[in-house]
């Protein structure tokens, strides 16, 4: 418990720097923002070199003996914090994004050998209203690239270079989500590595409580209009 407090208080102090207070708190208290649940046949994926290894950017795994080791650390701490509450807490598998020693980017997957077991199932895929798994399947999440390396594509080669590593394991599809008012991601996930849509979703969140409603397939696309108008101005 105490080093999930550490990690949150190293988030909250990191976005209150980067972005505001205002920002902050539209992370933490919302309702019905509305989130794209997307697929990707993995073996759709083709390997995409550039513009990763232009910029002297490597994709490497996370594991305990990597963050123990000493040998690489992470452009925003948090993140760190994060990862060790990821591999210890969560059990999850990880990928780093890193120049040299430093690590500038991580994104995270979930995968179980449960099929039927609702319970088993990731809280936000129950959400989702997922019933059941299929061992070939994962979950992947909480992609982060350290904002001075989104240039040129970095966000969708990491993902796309992510999503080859788990083929490689013998997944064969791959789940997540977007909230459809971060056009970034939308150009990321939906645009550059043509993800399928699924479903979309209402999600509200009240400091630690989430709860998700299934939205009419219009409501998104308001989202989206409504962000991408606002980029503009």
């Amino acid at each position: 418990m105490l080093n999930v407090l550490k990690m949150r208080s190293a988030q909250l102090i990191d976005a209150v720097r980067s972005n505001g207070w205002n920002s902050v708190l539209r992370q933490v208290a919302f309702f019905r923002r509305a989130a794209i649940v997307v697929e990707k046949d993995l073996s759709e994926v083709v390997e995409r070199p550039e513009p990763l290894a232009s910029l002297n950017l490597k994709v490497l795994e996370i594991d305990e003996d990597m963050l123990s080791s000493g040998a690489y650390r992470f452009a925003v701490p948090n993140r760190h914090l994060k990862a060790l509450h990821y591999l210890q807490k969560q059990k999850y598998g990880g990928f780093a994004l890193a120049r040299d020693n430093l690590i500038v980017g991580d994104q995270w997957y979930w995968v179980s050998e449960a099929t039927e077991d609702l319970s088993s199932l990731h809280v936000d895929l129950r959400r989702f209203g997922f019933k059941t798994w299929q061992p070939s399947h994962v979950y992947t999440f909480d992609i982060f690239v350290e904002p001075a390396e989104r240039k040129q594509g970095v966000s969708a080669a990491f993902q796309n270079n992510g999503m080859l590593s788990l083929r490689s394991k013998g997944y064969t599809k791959a789940y997540g989500y977007y909230f459809a008012d971060n056009i970034p991601a939308f150009w990321c996930t939906r645009m550059t590595n043509k993800w399928k849509e699924l479903r979309r979703v209402g999600i509200s969140r009240f400091l630690m409580f989430t709860w998700v409603v299934q939205l009419r397939r219009d409501t998104a696309h308001k989202s989206v209009r409504a962000a991408r108008l606002k980029n503009v101005s």
